[in-house]
């Protein structure tokens, strides 16, 4: 599940509740999101700041859980020194076992870019991968604390050049919500890719939901979606959302249909969901385990 850790969601009595909840109900993972400078104009259009920073957070989750896994939806590459980040991999790995995954992507928020003094916001694609091949191989003549096992990482993104990318570098693909169908194609794509460049180790299909509820009486009707922000904006990352043909939000109605709605994901290929709960009670959490994860079994997100 996505943990809402930013705006007025930030403290710690209650997100430890969540997260223990999480666990004992036989979610599988918890996953953070990245901003550390939102600026002003990212804040008055789509995002709640301020942010817990995601490795700082999953390294807290990791210390009072025990099967929990943690991992970044996704983390920016070009925000921070890749050697840094193998460091502190490394030692959550050490510390704590198998239960960290980078989710790693190129990021968007140009503003963002700019406080933090990330690069060329034109060159992030390039950034991102020098990134994800020094995870892969850290440099000679230095020490580096490594984890018993190497953290996955799963390459955030949607595009085609995000699918090679995960395809050349990663353990796993970890795109934001599309239609179940266009998942599939690109798992074809992906697949191909691997097996063209020899890559034979574990790979993990992905995918990080848009919002998800349960609701006991859905509305009669639903509004159609908004669409995705014009060409040429930054906000134009964000995929519209998946709806079905009566433009209900695909994972948001009644259990019977979010249930549909992931087996439809399931016959795409997806192995692992991220749900997108927001702001959540554990409450909501065991209504949603009762009545939604029970139907699948071990495994639930």
């Amino acid at each position: 599940m996505a943990v809402a850790s930013y705006g007025a969601h930030l403290d710690g009595s209650e997100l430890r509740d969540v997260l223990l909840a999480a666990e004992e109900l036989g979610f599988e993972s918890a996953w953070f999101p990245d901003h550390i400078a939102v600026p002003s104009y990212a804040a008055e259009a789509n995002l709640s700041p301020p942010f817990l920073e995601p490795l700082a957070a999953c390294a807290w989750g990791l210390g009072f859980t025990t099967r929990l896994r943690f991992g970044t939806d996704v983390l920016v590459a070009p925000y921070r020194h890749p050697l840094v980040v193998a460091a502190m991999a490394g030692t959550l790995g050490n510390l704590a076992g198998d239960r960290l995954i980078l989710g790693v992507g190129i990021g968007y928020l140009k503003g963002e870019f700019e406080a933090l003094d990330a690069g060329p916001y034109e060159r992030r694609a390039e950034i991102t991968e020098r990134f994800l091949g020094t995870q892969r191989s850290l440099p000679v003549g230095y020490s580096i604390v490594t984890p018993p096992t190497p953290v996955p990482l799963w390459v955030g993104g949607n595009s085609s050049a995000a699918q090679l990318r995960a395809a050349r570098w990663g353990d796993g693909w970890h795109p934001l919500w599309m239609p179940a169908s266009d998942y599939s194609d690109a798992r074809r794509r992906i697949e191909t890719s691997r097996a063209a460049e020899g890559a034979t180790g574990p790979f993990c299909f992905s995918y990080s939901c848009g919002a998800t509820r349960l609701l006991d009486r859905p509305p009669t009707s639903w509004s159609a979606p908004p669409g995705r922000a014009p060409r040429g904006s930054e906000f134009r990352y964000a995929p519209e959302p998946w709806v079905d043909a009566d433009n209900r939000p695909r994972f948001v109605g009644t259990p019977d249909q979010v249930v549909a709605d992931l087996r439809l994901l399931e016959t795409a290929g997806v192995e692992h969901v991220t749900l997108r709960f927001g702001p959540v009670a554990t409450s909501d959490l065991e209504k949603f385990a009762s009545e939604v994860l029970t139907v699948f079994g071990n495994g639930a997100q």
